[in-house]
């Protein structure tokens, strides 16, 4: 009979929670404020960011689908594509997270995200590029994603 032993090294140490680099377009100042959130709270909230979205990932996926991403969500697709903010508070989907042409929404609705983990989503319209939350059919308008950002950044605060 064999007896294999597998001896595993036990990591003590704090883990390294990934942040990408800020980049300087339309959202750094709400990037800014969430990176300096999650430095605070990474012990005891969960927040997820993946690798930038280079520009011609972008370009590739706006071909593909012969769909135009609005500025302010590929101003944050190249800072993460894809990523959660404080567990349910919000999500802003990467490339490959991005629905449309979705049973029970407008055609026109583009989903990028979602806030409060219950069900409201976040939206573009195909048409004309404008951000918008969808909440059950209840739709609120906005002029871009840093509102949207703004709104996270209060209620990440709120919280604790």
């Amino acid at each position: 009979m064999i007896v294999s032993i597998f001896i595993r090294d036990i990591i003590t140490s704090k883990s390294i929670m990934y942040i990408p680099n800020v980049p300087n377009n339309s959202l750094t100042k709400e990037i800014n404020e969430i990176v300096q959130l999650t430095k605070q709270l990474q012990e005891t909230r969960k927040f997820v960011f993946n690798e930038p979205c280079s520009d011609e990932e972008i370009s590739d996926w706006e071909k593909k689908h012969n769909i135009k991403i609005p500025n302010t969500f590929a101003d944050w697709l190249r800072f993460s594509n894809g990523s959660t903010l404080r567990g349910n508070v919000a999500e802003l989907y990467g490339l490959n997270g991005i629905e449309f042409n979705v049973s029970g929404f407008d055609q026109d609705c583009v989903i990028i995200g979602s806030l409060i983990g219950d069900g409201v989503v976040i939206c573009f319209s195909k048409r004309n590029g404008k951000i918008f939350t969808d909440d059950h059919g209840d739709i609120t308008e906005y002029d871009s994603l840093n509102e949207i950002l703004e709104e996270v950044i209060y209620e990440i605060n709120a919280m604790w």
